[in-house]
């Protein structure tokens, strides 16, 4: 990495640093959505509905995982860029103990009490078997997500980004392959697709895991000293990212209770293909920050802040420019982006149109929220970007949710996803003013950016 802008910056070498996260964000979005496709289209709408209940475990497990990665990652970037090899391969090598041991932990404890669990998520009678066999195995997949992500962030610190898309590029087509097999051809239901995703992520621990063994590469494995301020740091630092995953599976949860009080299963089937379909598009967003995230984290240690601020300034034209697309795409595709899911014509069809279309003025507004919440993060400011994601995935959309949603039914519940992200943003353009001299960034026109 830091070799890449020896000459200067410029939008190829920082396009071609920075690409393959997002299209690997892009393509862990189609593979987020594959259990959906295949349910709604092999078993039924009950168990698409039994997907959006379970859905808060994932909440859970990419939220903790999430946050160990981003906010360790964030360190140990920070101290390459000092040149303190040493310290980074020790932190390195700690955090993966740390996240097997609270994996472990955590299965245990979800297992034990998973019929309350799936109780307490909302799962009525019609749905308990979907969503008790779903949640069985999605738990005993935790280990393999919580080890994934951290593979994931660390071989981009590495300075190997397009190893990263090749890992969800296979774990993911594994997910694809296995859920054809088990829906399709041998018609395992909601087990079935639990399983496939359940193999993709372990998947990724394997390809990870090779990675770290067998390649070149500069973080490496090494003994380990306990550092339990580097531990608390991490998970402080990483703590919006957590917010911000986890916050989605409460919002959920809660969406999932107003939903099913205006519209039944029906209405919570529609909730899956609407938020599915919106966090498909932000994975645009999701990705472009953890490829830029790196790149601000070591220059900012090595003191280059002309090499950052370029980078803000391209970026700044990245969230202007995709939002408009994204915004297009949502109101013009909203029945092509319905129709993957269900047919025409269907209560679930009618709603999930309405529901996606109400999205077009969220995202003018959530790449720059997104980009706020991973930027603060890779300065190690982990306060100001939980902030950031409290605000825009949890306070203000769950209680926006409640009051819009008494006044105008289910278009309520669609518009309080843009209305969060307006004031989220209010916030957020204050924030960057705010901490633009203690960081040294500005989103003007940087020198040397070509």
């Amino acid at each position: 990495m830091e070799h890449l802008f020896d000459n200067g910056v410029t939008v190829k070498r920082f396009a071609g640093f920075v690409a393959p996260s997002v299209v690997m964000m892009l393509v862990i979005g189609l593979y987020s959505i594959v259990d959906t496709i295949f349910i709604a289209n092999c078993v039924n709408t009950h168990a698409l509905a039994a997907l959006n209940i379970v859905y808060p475990i994932f909440g859970v497990i990419w939220g903790v995982s999430v946050m160990m990665s981003s906010g360790s990652s964030a360190i140990v970037a920070i101290r390459l860029g000092e040149g303190k090899i040493r310290e980074a391969n020790e932190k390195f090598t700690l955090i993966y103990i740390v996240a097997a041991v609270l994996a472990l932990i955590m299965i245990t404890f979800a297992l034990i009490f998973i019929d309350p669990l799936i109780r307490f998520l909302g799962a009525s009678d019609v749905l308990w078997d979907y969503c008790r066999t779903y949640g069985f195995i999605i738990i005993l997949a935790m280990p393999g997500g919580f080890i994934g992500v951290l593979f994931e962030y660390f071989i981009r610190v590495d300075g190997r980004p397009g190893f990263t898309l090749a890992l969800y590029i296979v774990s993911g087509s594994v997910h694809i392959f296995l859920d054809y097999i088990f829906l399709v051809v041998m018609d395992m239901g909601i087990e079935g697709a639990a399983w496939a995703t359940l193999t993709g992520m372990y998947t990724t621990v394997v390809m990870g895991a090779g990675y770290f063994i067998f390649a070149d590469t500069k973080l490496k494995f090494v003994k380990p000293k306990i550092d339990w301020r580097f531990i608390g740091h991490s998970m402080a630092n990483g703590s919006s990212e957590m917010i911000s995953e986890s916050s989605v599976g409460i919002m959920i949860f809660f969406f999932n209770m107003m939903m099913i009080d205006l519209a039944g299963e029906n209405g919570v089937a529609a909730l899956t293909i609407v938020l599915d379909s919106f966090y498909l598009l932000i994975s645009l967003y999701l990705g472009y920050i953890s490829g830029v995230a790196p790149l601000i984290s070591f220059f900012y240690g090595a003191r280059e802040y002309s090499k950052v601020n370029c980078f803000l300034r391209y970026s700044k034209i990245f969230t202007a420019a995709s939002a408009a697309g994204l915004s297009a795409i949502c109101f013009l595709c909203a029945p092509a982006l319905t129709g993957i899911f269900v047919s025409p014509g269907t209560p679930v069809y009618e709603m999930s149109v309405s529901g996606i279309r109400f999205l077009t003025g969220a995202f003018l507004f959530v790449g720059v929220n997104i980009f706020a919440s991973g930027f603060f993060t890779a300065y190690g400011n982990g306060k100001i970007s939980a902030l950031i994601s409290i605000s825009r995935g949890l306070v203000i959309i769950i209680i926006l949710g409640y009051l819009l949603s008494h006044f105008f039914g289910i278009a309520g519940l669609w518009l309080s996803f843009t209305f969060s992200e307006v004031l989220t943003a209010v916030l957020t353009f204050f924030l960057f003013r705010r901490y633009r001299d203690r960081y040294h960034y500005s989103f003007k026109q940087a020198s040397g950016a070509r």
